[in-house]
């Protein structure tokens, strides 16, 4: 049967050179074939189901945007973002060339290597693209040499455990490493996994967990009235997933599912926690909520229903305020803080997105300040749902128009958007970003940020910001290979 191959023709390498004669023609022959190596080994034959198919390969590496293409995925990406997405049915796995994550389904998930950009392929090993693959039921098997593409099938067995330890209870999912989407309900709580999973024995009501259902990659727990999740989180080694509960109790003022367009706005720090504090004895947390509460008013004024994380003197779990606008569905969700810095004379506002890595050495500052509330294990699983990739280039964009109007208000040099591993930003499933809206380390600030009148032109900025991005249309996603990424 004649090979097919993905690739138009004539595009598997280059020709051989012809050797040149004598001595140092063999030397010259022997440079030519080291460097045109890499060229001539441009393809690997994958044993498909539909016959033998070429695809682009360098080394041990094989491409993955065509293994998931062969595997019936639509792959598109998304230019501004710089990540691919592969959709089939009701899954989406969404990956980045460089790094060694995914999103699967909404999940932050780690990969067995790297992905790597060559000549506009994205090559992994064949782990690395079984992970990717896996999703949608479809496996890399072989050698790097001699690659097989499988349909899989079965159901991985998991247990579930109750553990209570400091009057806090969690539920403890065994037997499978996936990072499930977790949808909480009335007197339940519904865990979405990628793949098939199966009880290996029936759940015995204990405590809090009254039972629990597996129907495909859906399981469900029953959960006693009055109690809900409160976190949950991966663990490694071995691999299992945690869910920690709660009493039913609102966090802000409301929990109903919104209607419409609903804004989430989050005070920062609060109680106990009083955030940074200004010569004068300025505190963040009463600045923060202050302006807060005039932001959220003038949304109302203008049409677009708003809520807040805290509304007075409160401690609310940094973890707690991404959960609330999860659970409200919110649309947009906006962490205002107020900042710090060892130079006196800093000033101005500056704004951040989620990210793994801080942009520079001032972002990782102000994140590790507006963190420190936050408890250590916290703080280690910061990447276990990094602001899903589908979100980042909406949080990118709410992050610049807050920016703007901020620089218009200040009228000073663009302090530029920035990218951060914050905390409160980590498991938000809607655009997010992160405002500091001044800096309390310089006195004169401080002093101008505690006046009603200037927390009501911030609020006014930050309310204009958000309607100007609400109203925005939302960049599509191009088709991949339409406009590739260079190494």
């Amino acid at each position: 049967m004649p090979l097919a191959s993905v690739y138009p023709r004539g595009a598997r390498g280059a020709p051989a050179p012809v050797p040149p004669q004598g001595e140092m023609g063999k030397r010259l022959a022997a440079a030519l074939a080291f460097v045109l190596l890499p060229l001539v080994a441009a393809a690997v034959t994958v044993t498909t189901p539909q016959g033998p198919i070429e695809v682009f390969a360098r080394g041990d590496l094989l491409d993955v945007v065509a293994l998931l293409r062969l595997a019936g995925a639509d792959v598109q990406y998304a230019a501004a973002a710089g990540s691919y997405s592969a959709s089939a049915k009701d899954h989406e796995v969404q990956f980045t060339p460089g790094g060694s994550l995914a999103v699967v389904d909404g999940r932050l998930t780690p990969l067995p290597g790297p992905l790597r950009l060559v000549e506009g392929h994205v090559l992994g090993g064949l782990p690395t693209a079984s992970a990717l693959l896996g999703p949608f039921g479809w496996a890399a098997r072989g050698t790097a040499t001699a690659p097989e593409l499988v349909k899989v099938g079965g159901a991985e067995q998991i247990e579930i455990s109750v553990a209570r330890a400091a009057g806090v209870t969690t539920l403890v999912v065994r037997g499978t490493s996936q990072r499930p989407r977790v949808t909480a309900a009335s007197g339940s709580v519904t865990l979405q996994f990628i793949t098939p999973v199966e009880l290996a024995r029936p759940v015995v009501a204990e405590g809090e967990l009254q039972g629990a259902e597996v129907h495909g990659a859906v399981l469900t727990l029953r959960l006693t009235a009055g109690t809900e999740v409160a976190a949950s989180y991966p663990l490694d080694d071995p691999p299992r997933y945690v869910l920690r509960l709660g009493s039913a109790t609102a966090v802000g003022p409301m929990v109903t599912p919104r209607v419409g367009t609903l804004v989430v706005l989050d005070p920062g720090h609060g109680g106990e926690d009083q955030g940074a504090k200004g010569p004068g004895g300025e505190l963040e947390k009463d600045i923060t909520v202050a302006v807060a509460r005039a932001t959220a008013a003038r949304l109302q004024a203008a049409g677009v229903t708003a809520r807040l994380t805290r509304e007075g003197d409160d401690t609310v779990p940094l973890t707690d305020r991404t959960a609330l606008a999860n659970r409200l569905q919110a649309t947009v969700f906006l962490s205002i803080h107020a900042n710090a810095s060892s130079a006196r004379g800093a000033r101005g506002a500056e704004t951040y997105y989620m990210s793994a890595d801080a942009s520079d050495p001032q972002a990782a500052q102000a994140a590790a300040r507006e963190n420190a509330s936050a408890p250590a294990d916290t703080l280690q699983l910061i990447l276990w749902d990094l602001a899903h990739v589908a979100n980042l280039n909406n949080s990118a964009r709410l992050a610049r128009t807050v920016q703007e109007r901020l620089n218009a208000l200040q009228g000073i040099r663009d302090r530029g958007i920035r990218q951060a591993p914050f905390v409160v930003l980590t498991g938000a499933t809607m655009p997010a970003a992160l405002v500091e809206v001044g800096f309390l380390s310089n006195s004169k600030e401080a002093a101008r940020l505690l006046g009603r009148d200037v927390q009501e032109e911030i609020a006014a900025a930050l309310a204009e910001a958000i309607v100007e991005y609400l109203r925005a249309p939302t960049p599509a996603p191009t088709p991949a290979g339409t406009a590739a990424p260079t190494p």
